[in-house]
C-alpha cells in the first residue's frame, strides 16, 4: 500500500497564515523535564501524563520519531515605546511592542514510542503594533534562556537581534527568516523550532496515525 507522507512545511505554511495570539500558557518548568522523563524508560502514554498532548508526532527523513510539546506560551508585559529601542522605525509615533516568548521540548521515540532522547528548544520575539501588527525580531533561545530565564524585554530581544545579526551579517537566511515574519504565532514558532532541530518532519503515514498516542487531530 502506498503511504502519503506530508512534510512539515505545508503544516508550517498553514499555521503562519493564521494568527493564534492566545498566550496558550502551559506553565511548565523546562528544568523539571528531566526529573519527570527517564530516558530508555519512560513512554509517550506516560509523558504526556505530565506534558499533556503533544503539539504533533512526526518522524524526521530517516523514519525517528519525535514528539513536539508546548512547555510555556507567554505575551509580557506591553511597553509603549518611541522606538528609540533598536530594530523599530515608526517615524517618531508611539507604537506597543509585546514580548513573546515560546518553549519546547522534543521526544525522540523508539517503535515502541519509549523515550529514548529529548532535546529543549526556545524563541522570542516582539508583536509590533502600529497602524497594523507584525512579528519582528525573532531570536533563539540558548539553554540557559530556556531554563534560567523566565521573563523577556523587548529591549532584551532587540538587543540579542542585532548582535546576532551583526554576528552572522553574511547569513541570508537568519537575516530573512529572524527579522520580520508576520503572522508566526507560538504553534508556528514550534514547528520552526523542530525544522531547525530535525530538519524536515513528515506526518505519520495516514493508515497507521490513528493507532499513535497524541494524533487525535
Amino acid at each position: 500500500m502506498l503511504k502519503l507522507f506530508i512534510p512539515i512545511g505545508v503544516s508550517l505554511a498553514l499555521i503562519s497564515g493564521c494568527k493564534n495570539t492566545s498566550p496558550q500558557d502551559n506553565n511548565l518548568d523546562a528544568g523539571s523535564v528531566a526529573s519527570s522523563i527517564e530516558k530508555n524508560r519512560t513512554t509517550l502514554s506516560e509523558a504526556r501524563l505530565y506534558l499533556g498532548d503533544p503539539a504533533f508526532v512526526m518522524v524526521t527523513e530517516d523514519g525517528k520519531k519525535i514528539a513536539g510539546f508546548n512547555l510555556v506560551n507567554k505575551a509580557f508585559t506591553e511597553d509603549f515605546s518611541n522606538n528609540i529601542i533598536k530594530g523599530t522605525i515608526s517615524f517618531g509615533q508611539k507604537s506597543t511592542l509585546i514580548p513573546k516568548m515560546t518553549k519546547n521540548v522534543f521526544l525522540e521515540l523508539d517503535d515502541n514510542n519509549v523515550v529514548t532522547n529529548y532535546k529543549f528548544a526556545g524563541a522570542a520575539w516582539v508583536e509590533k503594533k502600529y497602524f497594523f501588527i507584525k512579528n519582528e525580531a525573532r531570536i533563539t533561545l540558548d539553554l540557559d534562556e530556556i531554563l534560567n530565564k523566565n521573563e523577556f524585554t523587548a529591549e532584551y530581544i532587540y538587543n540579542k537581534h542585532q548582535k546576532l545579526l551583526a554576528q552572522n551579517k553574511n547569513d541570508k537566511e537568519l537575516n530573512e527568516n529572524s527579522s520580520t515574519f508576520v503572522n508566526c504565532e507560538y504553534k508556528c514558532q514550534l514547528y520552526k523550532n523542530a525544522n531547525d532541530l530535525y530538519g524536515t518532519l513528515y506526518k505519520l503515514p495516514s493508515d497507521s496515525s490513528q493507532n499513535l498516542p497524541g494524533q487525535n487531530n
